[in-house]
């Protein structure tokens, strides 16, 4: 019987009646993370982006990645960068699909035998926006790219937050 508070509340908020209103000059922030853990190994991902608007279906931006990695024996962080190119295939509805195409740099300083372009990947893809209101939406994308140093394919999915001001 708890539940149903939380359902109608969780219907209301997706049946809401909100719509992106972007324009020209609008400026996005958006924040996602995550942890994975599985026999003593724990990941903790935070990643961030801004982005400026030059068309209404036209965005550009970057941020960066932070990546903590606890094991057995040790832990590790490494800092890396986003640069990413979007475009929405409209910007006057609650949801907002879009493809992008994005450099990523999981390590900025990637310690011995690798180098730097071992860490870089050349990406492709696409999600969709779904507004909460008119400035926050939920952001889901997925991106497959290739790795300039080693032929490597990557998949990364992300689920963020996003707000338009």
């Amino acid at each position: 019987m708890k539940l149903t508070p939380i359902l109608l509340l969780a219907l209301i908020v997706i049946n809401a009646p909100a719509m992106a209103q972007i324009e020209e000059g609008d400026r996005e922030i958006q924040a996602s993370a995550y942890v994975f853990t599985v026999s003593g190994v724990t990941m903790v991902n935070v990643s961030g982006i801004f982005g400026y608007y030059f068309t209404p279906r036209m965005v550009l931006g970057g941020g960066p990645t932070i990546n903590y990695i606890d094991y057995i024996i040790g832990s590790n962080t490494t800092v890396g960068l986003t640069f990413f190119g979007k475009y929405n295939f409209t910007a006057r509805d609650k949801l907002v699909p879009y493809m992008s195409a994005q450099w990523y740099q999981y390590d900025l300083s990637p310690g011995d035998p690798f180098g730097f372009f071992d860490f870089s990947f050349i990406q492709a893809g696409g999600g969709f926006k779904y507004f909460l209101n008119d400035y926050v939406a939920y952001d889901i994308s997925g991106n497959l790219g290739f790795s300039l140093g080693g032929g490597d394919v990557a998949f990364i999915a992300v689920a963020g937050l996003a707000a338009i001001f």
